[in-house]
């Protein structure tokens, strides 16, 4: 128990009156405690926020995105030969470009080139995104993706404002490490030559 009280002591020296203690000391004192809570508080509340602007921000595109297309059915009009590593169920499906043909809202017939998975037959029918010119876009960006990009943002915003205050910290220490170096050599000028004459 005495060992904890007076390491306890020890951390804390800083923050009690005591004669050796320097400005540099409060200084390093008040520093510690604002970068602290900058660090533990400051970045994840700046990540958190950053996060939800960037979800936000993927939301209100999405919803263009929905709002500018429509989903239709094509017949797929060639054959998507299936590599070895499509064969695979475990692995993805790799997809390529092909020929394929819809109806549009006015009854027209209209061919384009979208993205199908390997191993698609020519007649299959699949579904893909046309814009209002009947034009194959890319669908509208899930809830999941909006939220896999607003969590990948706000980690490293977190992790970018911790970089900043550990920046910051090290600045500081090393600046007051040079001020008290330089007292104590402005000290050590005053009493050194008092020691020597204590000698003789």
């Amino acid at each position: 128990m005495q060992h904890v009280n007076s390491r306890t002591r020890v951390c804390w020296w800083r923050w009690r009156r005591n004669p050796l203690r320097r400005g540099s000391d409060k200084v390093e004192a008040w520093t510690g405690l604002v970068l602290g809570i900058a660090l533990f508080v400051g970045a994840p509340v700046a990540g958190s926020l950053t996060g939800l602007a960037v979800y936000d921000h993927a939301q209100a595109t999405a919803a263009q995105q929905r709002a500018s297309s429509h989903l239709v059915r094509a017949t797929v009009l060639e054959n998507v030969p299936t590599s070895p590593a499509a064969a695979d169920e475990i692995a993805a499906r790799p997809v390529h470009p092909v020929v394929v043909r819809w109806t549009a809202s006015d009854g027209r017939s209209v061919t384009g080139r979208a993205k199908v998975p390997e191993g698609t037959e020519s007649g299959s029918t699949v579904e893909i995104w046309v814009d209002g010119r009947d034009k194959v876009t890319a669908a509208p960006r899930s809830s999941a993706d909006s939220w896999a990009q607003a969590t990948g943002t706000g980690g490293v915003s977190t992790t970018a404002a911790g970089l900043a205050v550990g920046g910051v910290w090290l600045a500081v220490r090393s600046a007051l490490d040079r001020r008290r170096m330089a007292e104590w050599e402005h000290d050590w000028a005053v009493t050194g030559p008092q020691w020597d004459l204590r000698k003789h």
